[in-house]
C-alpha cells in the first residue's frame, strides 16, 4: 500500500514530463512546417483567383480589402487589375454554417458586385453528398479516356454553384431551390447548400454596399 502511494506521485511526474516533451515536439513540427503550409495556401489562393477573376496582370493577393458582412463574417476582397484598371473583385468568406464544419467560399464579382463565378476552396462536407454541392470536378467518360479527349479550359461546371452567376444580392437572402432545371440546393444536402448560398449572398451584398471603398482599391 505504501509503495502504491509513493508511485502515484512519481507516475504523475512521469506523465507530466512525457506530456511536456510531446507538446514541445508538436510545437517544433508546427514551427518548421508553418512556412511551407503558408506557401501552399498562398499558391492555392492564387490559383483560385485566376479561375474566378477576369484576366488580370497585377497580383490580387497583394491588394486586398477586409470588410464585414451583415452576418458579421469578415469578407476578404482581392482586387483584379488589367493595365492599371480594375476588372473585377474576388470575395473570400468562411461560413461556419456547414454540415461538418467551416466552408471557405471564393466568389468572383463584376465591378457592380454581381456574381461572376463561385468556387468552394475548402470544406469537410460529406463525400458524395455535401461535396456534390461544393466541388467542381472534371467528369470523364470511358469514351473520353479511350479517345484521349483534352480537358476544356476554365472551371468544370457545377450546377449548384453556377446558379449564382449573373445574380446580385439584395437585402433578402436567396432561397434554396431543389427542383427544376436550375437549382442551388441538393436534396439530402440542404445544410451545405444553405451554407454556400449564405456565403455567396454575403460576399455579393457586402460588395454592393461598399462599392465606393472597393473602387478605391487597397490603401
Amino acid at each position: 500500500m505504501n509503495q502504491q502511494k509513493i508511485n502515484i506521485p512519481l507516475l504523475g511526474v512521469f506523465l507530466g514530463v512525457v506530456s511536456a516533451v510531446a507538446a514541445g515536439l508538436l510545437s517544433g513540427v508546427y514551427i518548421v512546417t508553418k512556412p511551407a503550409i503558408a506557401i501552399n495556401q498562398q499558391k492555392k489562393t492564387d490559383i483560385a483567383l485566376e479561375q474566378v477573376l477576369p484576366e488580370f496582370d497585377n497580383v490580387p493577393s497583394q491588394e486586398t480589402i477586409m470588410l464585414r458582412s451583415g452576418l458579421d463574417w469578415p469578407v476578404k476582397y482581392y482586387i483584379g487589375r488589367k493595365d492599371g484598371n480594375m476588372v473585377g473583385y474576388a470575395g473570400e468568406v468562411v461560413t461556419p454554417e456547414g454540415f461538418s464544419g467551416d466552408i471557405t467560399v471564393m466568389v468572383g464579382l463584376e465591378l457592380d458586385g454581381s456574381v461572376r463565378t463561385v468556387m468552394v476552396t475548402a470544406n469537410s462536407e460529406t463525400p458524395g453528398l455535401g461535396t456534390v454541392v461544393t466541388d467542381r470536378k472534371v467528369q470523364k467518360t470511358i469514351v473520353d479516356v479511350v479517345k484521349g479527349t483534352e480537358e476544356q479550359a476554365g472551371l468544370p461546371p457545377n450546377r449548384f454553384l453556377d446558379w449564382y452567376a449573373g445574380k446580385t444580392a439584395g437585402d433578402k437572402r436567396w432561397n434554396i431551390i431543389k427542383e427544376g432545371e436550375t437549382v442551388n440546393g441538393k436534396t439530402g444536402a440542404t445544410i451545405t447548400s444553405a451554407a454556400v448560398c449564405g456565403a455567396v449572398h454575403a460576399v455579393s451584398k457586402t460588395a454592393v454596399e461598399n462599392l465606393n471603398a472597393l473602387s478605391k482599391g487597397a490603401e
